[in-house]
């Protein structure tokens, strides 16, 4: 078809004419509303930068320096769950009055946690004081998936019930024990 006519019939349907393949013998154009497409184009680009925002998401888990062994080792299991959900990670260990002046107690704390979850995660920003709190960031390593997350109890008791399972009963379901003298 020659330019011209395409041009003429292009408007006369209310669209552009968009060259797609102009290094092409003859060049190759396409009918298209190009306002609709740079519309949807953007809004394509804009949900993929939501996305990938939403799987760059900031996890903060706050210590103390006086925190006992078992709630270090709690707070661990904490990380290592955001670290398998995708998110980042920024530990910190806030002080309060003179805990200030030891901040190698906090960088001990701060070490034990980053120790618990080395396999998972790597060290994006080491320990650095900011005002009264001692900061580290840790983020997924790349080769980690994320974890299932288990279902739901009444929708595992639900799926129970339909393969055939039995499933625990309450104490109103049971029927009373008599005992015999």
């Amino acid at each position: 078809m020659k330019r011209n006519d395409a041009l003429r019939f292009a408007q006369d349907e209310g669209l552009d004419l968009v060259e797609v393949g102009p290094d092409q013998s003859p060049p190759v154009v396409r009918m298209m509303d190009y306002g609709k497409f740079k519309f949807d184009q953007s809004k394509r680009a804009k949900e993929a930068r939501k996305a990938s925002k939403a799987t760059s998401e900031l996890k903060k888990v706050r210590l103390t320096p006086k925190i006992a062994d078992n709630d270090v080792q709690q707070k661990t299991k904490r990380v290592l769950q955001f670290l398998q959900d995708g998110a980042k990670v920024q530990v910190f260990v806030r002080f309060r009055g003179r805990e200030q002046a030891h901040p190698e107690i906090a960088m001990d704390v701060l070490r034990r946690v980053a120790k618990g979850v080395a396999e998972y995660a790597r060290l994006e920003q080491k320990p650095m004081m900011e005002g009264r709190m001692l900061s580290m960031m840790l983020a997924p390593k790349a080769g980690i998936r994320p974890a299932a997350k288990p279902a739901p109890p009444e929708r595992r008791l639900r799926t129970q019930r339909e393969n055939g399972q039995q499933t625990a009963t309450t104490a109103e379901t049971r029927e009373p024990v008599t005992q015999s003298v």
